[in-house]
C-alpha cells in the first residue's frame, strides 16, 4: 500500500505509483477540485498536471478501482521514513479527538496495531469494541408484532382475525409482544460488518468480521441508514455500544470526518488534523497541570452588538485558562494552529499568518488577558529555545508556542511556565 506524508509529493513515494494507480488518484483530484459545493481544500493538490500532493488531511483514500492511498500526518521525529513510530503517535492522538471520545483503545492495543494499514488498524479497533459488546450482550427490547398464528398467543385481534381467517378455524390471528434484538442500532451494526467485508484484506480481521456476522445473523440490515441512525437511542441499559456507535458513525456516515465525494472514490476516512491537534493539546493541557481550569471553545462571547444591543459575531477560543476559584477571569487563550512555521525564517512574520493574529488580538482585548498565545507542532526548525514573543503596542503580548506530540506532558509544563513567567521572556 503507498504511504506518504502530509504535504509531499506522490512522486516520492517507495515504490512507485503505476500509471494506472496515479491517473486514478489523479482522477480523484480532479474531482475534488470540480466540486463546486464542497468548501473544503482538496485532499490531493495536481500541480503541473503531472504532480499530485498530499494536504493536511490524514487517513486512507480508496478509489473505485482498488487504489488504496494511506496519507500519515507529518511529525517531526528526526527520520521521515519512521512511519511505523507516527502511525503510533497519530493514533494516541486519535484517542482524544472528538470524534472517537467515546471509543476505547488501549496502549496496548495502539502497540498491536502498528504493522496494520491504517484501515486496518480502525476496522481492528472498532472490531474490539463489538467483540467486547457482544460479550456483554447484545441490546433486546420488546417490539408489538401481529401474526396469523397456528396457535392462539398474546391477544386474539377480532377484526383482522375475521378479515383473515373467516373460513380457516384452524389459525388465529393474534397480537403479542416479542422480545427481539431488531432494533435500530443492532441493524446499523450489522450494515457496518457488512460493508466491511469486502475492504478487509488483513487475515485476523477477516475472520473476527465473519465471526461476528454470525453474532448478528438473525437481525436485518438497514434499510434507511440515517432513519435508524437518527431512531436509534442508547440508553442506560445499553452503555457498552457508546464506544461502537461511534465507529459506526464514522464507517456508515464519515462523522466528524473530512468527506469527499466523486465517482472515482469508494472510501475516504480523511481525519481534520486541526481538530485532532486541538483536541489532543488540549486534553493534556487538562491532564498534566492542576493551576488552571481549562475550557475548550468557550466561553463564548459576542465580538459586537448590532446596533449596541444583539449580540453578533461569536467569538470562541480553543483554550482558555481560568483560575478555579474565578471561573469568569479569563486568564489565558491558546490557539492550535496544525502548521509548521519556521523560526529561522528572515521575515519576522516567521511564516505565521496575519489573520490569526488579528484573531488572537480580538481575543485578548475582549476578553481582558495579558498574554494569549499560538500553538504549533514542534519541528527541527521550530522547538522551545525558540519559541516566539511578539508585544502589542499596548497591554498584549502574544507568543508562539511549539508542542511536542511524542512528549505532550512536557510541553505542558513549559508552556505554563512560560506564561507564569512575569520576567523578561528571554
Amino acid at each position: 500500500m503507498p504511504i506518504i506524508k502530509e504535504y509531499k509529493s506522490l512522486t516520492t513515494l517507495e515504490p512507485q505509483l503505476t500509471d494506472e494507480e496515479f491517473n486514478d488518484l489523479k482522477q480523484f483530484a480532479l474531482d475534488n477540485q470540480r466540486d463546486k459545493q464542497d468548501n473544503h481544500r482538496p485532499v490531493l493538490q495536481l500541480r503541473n498536471n503531472n504532480d499530485l500532493r498530499a494536504q493536511n488531511y490524514v487517513g486512507i483514500i480508496t478509489t473505485r478501482k482498488g487504489t488504496v492511498l494511506e496519507i500519515l500526518p507529518k511529525i517531526d521525529l528526526g527520520d521521515d521514513k519512521n512511519n511505523k513510530k507516527t502511525k503510533e503517535i497519530f493514533l494516541k492522538m486519535l484517542r482524544t479527538w472528538r470524534g472517537l471520545s467515546e471509543a476505547q483503545f488501549s496502549q496496548s492495543n495502539i502497540n498491536a496495531l502498528q504493522r496494520f494499514s491504517m484501515l486496518e488498524a480502525f476496522i481492528r479497533l472498532f472490531l474490539d469494541n463489538l467483540i467486547s459488546l457482544t460479550q456483554r450482550g447484545i441490546a433486546k427490547q420488546y417490539q408489538a408484532v401481529e401474526d396469523n398464528l397456528a396457535c392462539l398467543k398474546g391477544r386474539l385481534l377480532f377484526p383482522q382475525h375475521l378479515g383473515n381467517n373467516l373460513t380457516n378455524q384452524a389459525r388465529f390471528y393474534v397480537g403479542f409482544d416479542e422480545f427481539s434484538a431488531d432494533r435500530p442500532a443492532n441493524r446499523l451494526i450489522n450494515s457496518a460488518i457488512h460493508k466491511l467485508i469486502p475492504m478487509v484484506r488483513q487475515s485476523q480481521n477477516q475472520q473476527l468480521l465473519y465471526q461476528l456476522r454470525l453474532c448478528f445473523d438473525e437481525i436485518p440490515l438497514s434499510r434507511q441508514w440515517q432513519t435508524d441512525w437518527d431512531r436509534h437511542r442508547v440508553d442506560r441499559t445499553m452503555q457498552h455500544y457508546n464506544s461502537v456507535m461511534q465507529w459506526v458513525g464514522l464507517f456508515l456516515f464519515g462523522h466528524g470526518l473530512t468527506t469527499f465525494r466523486g465517482k472515482h472514490v469508494n472510501q475516504s476516512l480523511l481525519f481534520p488534523m486541526e481538530e485532532v491537534f486541538e483536541d489532543f493539546v488540549t486534553h493534556h493541557i487538562r491532564k498534566h497541570q492542576d493551576q488552571f481550569s481549562v475550557k475548550a471553545q468557550r466561553p463564548q462571547r459576542p465580538l459586537a452588538h448590532l446596533d449596541g444591543t444583539t449580540p453578533a459575531f461569536q467569538m470562541k477560543p480553543d483554550i482558555s485558562l481560568t483560575p478555579f476559584d474565578k471561573p469568569d477571569d479569563v486568564r489565558y487563550i491558546l490557539d492550535t494552529k496544525w502548521k509548521h512555521i519556521n523560526e529561522n525564517a528572515n521575515d519576522p512574520k516567521r511564516d505565521i499568518s496575519q489573520t490569526d493574529m488579528y484573531q488572537l488580538y480580538s481575543y485578548g482585548k475582549k476578553y481582558g488577558c495579558e498574554k494569549v498565545a499560538l500553538i504549533y507542532p514542534s519541528t527541527d526548525k521550530f522547538k522551545f529555545e525558540n519559541r516566539l514573543y511578539y508585544r502589542f503596542d499596548d497591554n498584549l503580548s502574544l507568543y508562539c508556542f511549539p508542542f511536542d506530540v511524542e512528549h505532550p506532558k512536557k510541553s505542558v509544563g513549559e508552556i505554563i511556565s512560560s506564561l507564569q513567567n512575569k520576567s523578561s521572556f528571554h
